[in-house]
């Protein structure tokens, strides 16, 4: 299961005509290791809305963190405003948007939850004028790394290509394990 992630194409690289249309299919790949300090996010975090895990072009503005407690963490810096619920076992592939937005309210969670390998998650985010839903599968989780792949579901609202993000700072860690928020 190892070879899946080390295969995998690097975040960051321009995808190619032909890889666009596969993307389109077969959604984008990810690899957060776990993260160990209070520095930039690096690795640990991954911007759904730059399609990167490169500082340089998500300066912090990120969406989801691999934390040193072990859970997925949404929403970790200020203005994001999302919320991510467990579909359990399903194909990611029949996530459409009718489909999230019949998931029951009690389902989702605002800050954290605990990810589990095969599960498929819902991501509803919103900063400024921006709006995303994000359908993500864990593929690979171990103790130190969690990959996944993830598509948009339905068009992102709002986004300005040219808006130029300031960046933000980072959550602190947090203190050792506990309950999804």
């Amino acid at each position: 299961m190892l070879s899946a992630v080390i295969s995998w194409p690097a975040v960051a690289q321009s995808p190619s005509d032909s890889d666009s249309q596969v993307s389109k299919k077969k959604g984008h790949q990810v690899v957060l290791t776990r993260r160990g300090n209070n520095g930039p996010y690096g690795m640990t975090a991954y911007s759904f809305r730059h399609q990167t895990q490169e500082l340089d072009v998500h300066r912090n503005n990120v969406d989801v963190v691999f934390n040193g407690c072990g859970q997925l963490h949404i929403n970790p810096h200020a203005g994001l405003q999302g919320r991510i619920a467990d579909l359990g076992k399903v194909d990611l592939d029949k996530i459409t948007l009718p489909a999230a937005k019949k998931v029951p309210r009690q389902s989702w969670r605002r800050f954290c939850l605990l990810p589990m390998d095969g599960h498929v998650y819902l991501h509803e985010g919103r900063y400024l004028n921006q709006r995303f839903t994000v359908a993500f599968k864990i593929k690979v989780i171990r103790p130190d790394k969690l990959g996944m792949q993830w598509r948009f579901i339905g068009v992102q609202e709002g986004e300005d290509p040219k808006y130029r993000y300031v960046g933000a700072g980072t959550m602190g860690q947090c203190g050792g394990a506990h309950g999804e928020r």
